[in-house]
């Protein structure tokens, strides 16, 4: 039997947890798109073909899990999930940085990578820190990937202990970029870019609820009372991001697509390597920039209709003027900078130091791109943010 075959992936996901309910059936559309289009697209290896069905597993085995403990404890649907502060802008913005920056601060909580990457526990779990089996599961995992693609170290800072951006979060709902950014595609991206986004961000509230009801059981992490999040992702939808969170206060990171666009390409590039079976750089080039320059061209309408949810950041000054950045998000999110805040957010950018890592190297052409089909894709964004903004 095909291994894409969507009924096979929902059993092994049952046989491997033991448990029946999905949820809402708004996975099952995006499940057989995305199967069919690894399954007849997708230039994958035989190995890959193995790892991309076992993955798509694992998201099916993911919501049976929340869907079981939810059953089991149904106080969590009634968390109340205040406003988020979300990190939001092209990839390699300076996303990471700010947001590890700002999570070292006190009163904020971040999903960490072992949470986001398994938001539910075993359903035998008993809320204690040091049995909680995700963390040593991710620090293998995380250990492996290093392992196989070492390349990735200079290009994304993976660390099973660190905080980690909403798409790990939201990727059981298949109505993410996760899988494009494990190979080429097309069917699925095309469905994506009308797709409806709102059972993504009603996933991320459930699983915010979930991580906000067990950290408090499990007395982990301390006191916190937002939720911090971050991710590239978030743009191509932020308008469903405040629609499903009202209030919610977005910090938009802005550097020039020139810079941006080849390398988060070279980071899918580094993805791909895993599961295909040929270099498809050309492919990645073009969808990737195709995709993020239409968000994008959105994103100026929406910002225009939501001015007062908005701050800007650039990337050199969270390079260069972290002190100034920080003071400016707190002023804008209503919260004094408190000298404990900062200290804690010098001691992680001291330990954390972009040159502690490998160089990350990377033209346009390695991906068929040109400086002017890239300045034509972006234009109005580049004139607003880049070229005439500072």
């Amino acid at each position: 039997m095909n291994e894409f075959n969507p009924a096979r992936l929902e059993e092994q996901a049952r046989e491997r947890s033991g448990l029946e309910d999905f949820g809402p059936a708004d996975y099952k559309e995006p499940l057989e798109i995305v199967a069919q289009s690894l399954d007849l697209e997708a230039p994958l290896s035989p190995a890959g073909r193995t790892a991309s069905a076992a993955r798509l597993v694992d998201l099916l085995a993911d919501r049976l899990t929340l869907e079981h403990w939810f059953r089991r404890h149904p106080e969590i649907a009634a968390e109340v999930i205040e406003p988020p502060v979300v990190v939001a802008g092209l990839p390699r913005t300076g996303t990471t940085l700010l947001y590890r920056m700002l999570a070292a601060a006190e009163n904020f909580a971040a999903p960490i990578h072992f949470e986001a990457a398994c938001v539910a526990p075993a359903p035998d779990w008993d809320f204690r820190p040091e049995t909680d089996a995700r963390i040593g599961a991710a620090k293998a995992r995380v250990a492996a990937q290093l392992a196989a693609t070492p390349e990735l170290a200079a290009i994304y800072p993976l660390d099973a202990m660190a905080p980690e951006e909403s798409l790990y979060l939201y990727a059981p709902s298949l109505r993410s970029t996760r899988e494009q950014a494990r190979a080429h595609l097309p069917s699925y991206e095309r469905w994506f870019a009308t797709a409806d986004k709102r059972p993504a961000y009603a996933y991320l509230r459930r699983t915010l609820q979930f991580l906000q009801w067990q950290r408090r059981k499990s007395d982990r992490f301390g006191a916190s009372d937002r939720w911090l999040l971050k991710g590239p992702d978030h743009m191509h939808s932020l308008d469903i991001l405040l629609e499903v969170f009202p209030g919610a206060q977005i910090i938009q990171t802005h550097r020039d697509p020139l810079q941006t666009i080849p390398s988060i390409c070279s980071l899918v590039r580094v993805h791909h390597s895993t599961t295909t079976s040929r270099d498809d750089s050309v492919e990645i080039g073009q969808s990737w920039s195709a995709r993020f320059a239409a968000s994008m061209e959105r994103a100026l309408g929406i910002r225009d209709a939501h001015p007062e949810s908005f701050i800007d950041v650039y990337y050199q000054d969270t390079v260069s003027a972290p002190r100034k950045v920080a003071e400016d998000i707190f002023a804008f999110i209503g919260r004094e900078l408190t000298p404990a805040a900062w200290a804690s957010m010098s001691i992680w950018r001291d330990a954390n130091r972009r040159e502690m890592r490998p160089a990350h190297h990377y033209t346009l052409a390695d991906f068929g791109l040109t400086e002017g089909r890239v300045k034509d894709m972006f234009a109005r964004y580049r004139e607003r943010f880049i070229l005439h903004a500072r």
